[in-house]
């Protein structure tokens, strides 16, 4: 009996020090081979926040990984790492950030290697630097993370927008494209050309209400790009679950900003103010979506402004 409870102790000891290490558990799925998703919590940025609310993931090939988003914080991209050796020892060649929010770039510390290459959009290291103050205050806020150790790793190979770059994982290759203003005007995509898997980033929301912080036309625009695609079988969104019905998912999305710029320039033209926009744009789609009420009244704010000096 006292053998038994010894060795009870020694593994809640052991169990415990490993979570407290790095409480961060992430349940990463298979969704086509060689390709894993870890699919972040359906959350706003408040005090429930704790970095994990984004799909991060990577993919393996013959010779190297790729890691695509590396989630808000340090301890998610540590996780992450974690994760990838436990599936393959083969050297993290690149890591690759969708664009600049925080929820997909503050795990990129735990990837920094002399080896590693960081890839992006052109504009992403100029937006990383741009927001890092309000950055750190968040992480400070929620995170309870000290001003130094908000680090960020902007990308060393930049892709310009409207054009894409290859690059060999082995026997393996992946397409970035670099998009106009959209969601933010620093979105890229990946596509694994062997198995049609686009990874979209925040150009595509599933279940949680889209959001935008770049150019409202835009974003419309590059949907219907997005919509048009050939020889895509599978699509990993920023936001919520992987799927095969990605034309679907887009058309949503697009449908949503196209109510949501058309209901405003309604309520600009009948004069009524933003604060009555915010209480009818777009409540067409409230059914829709998650987190509707907290994320439509931010793109309303976005996007009211701007479309009020077309």
């Amino acid at each position: 009996m006292k053998k038994k409870l010894t060795l009870y102790l020694f593994f809640l000891t052991f169990l415990t020090q490993n979570i407290l290490a790095n409480p961060i558990q992430l349940n990463l799925i298979e969704v086509a081979p060689g390709i894993f998703v870890h699919q972040g919590k359906h959350l706003d940025i408040d005090e429930s926040y704790q970095g994990d609310i984004c799909n991060i993931g990577f993919i393996i090939g013959k010779d190297s990984v790729a890691v695509i988003d590396t989630g808000g914080s340090l301890l998610v991209g540590e996780a992450l790492k974690n994760s990838i050796r436990e599936k393959t020892s083969l050297p993290i060649k690149y890591v690759i950030n969708t664009h600049v929010h925080l929820d997909h770039i503050y795990g990129n510390a735990a990837f920094s290697d002399p080896n590693t290459k960081f890839i992006g959009h052109r504009k992403l290291p100029k937006a990383m630097q741009f927001r890092k103050g309000f950055y750190e205050a968040l992480n400070l806020r929620y995170l309870k993370i000290p001003l130094e150790k908000s680090i960020q790793i902007p990308p060393s190979i930049l892709v310009k927008e409207n054009e894409s770059k290859i690059f060999d994982l082995g026997e393996r290759k992946i397409k970035v494209n670099a998009y106009s203003p959209a969601h933010t005007d620093n979105d890229v995509t990946i596509t694994d050309i062997r198995t049609g898997t686009l990874w979209a980033g925040d150009l595509l929301f599933i279940e949680r209400t889209p959001v935008i912080d770049g150019d409202i036309h835009g974003f419309i625009d590059v949907l219907a790009q997005l919509i048009s695609l050939d020889d895509i079988n599978l699509v990993i969104p920023g936001h919520g679950t992987p799927t095969k019905n990605w034309q679907e998912a887009f058309k949503k999305s697009k449908d949503y900003f196209i109510t949501l710029r058309d209901d405003i320039r309604h309520s600009i033209s009948e004069d009524q103010g933003l604060r009555k926009a915010i209480e009818t744009v777009a409540k067409s789609e409230s059914k829709k979506w998650e987190l509707f009420d907290v994320q439509n009244a931010r793109n309303i704010n976005q996007v009211y402004p701007k479309l009020e000096w077309e």
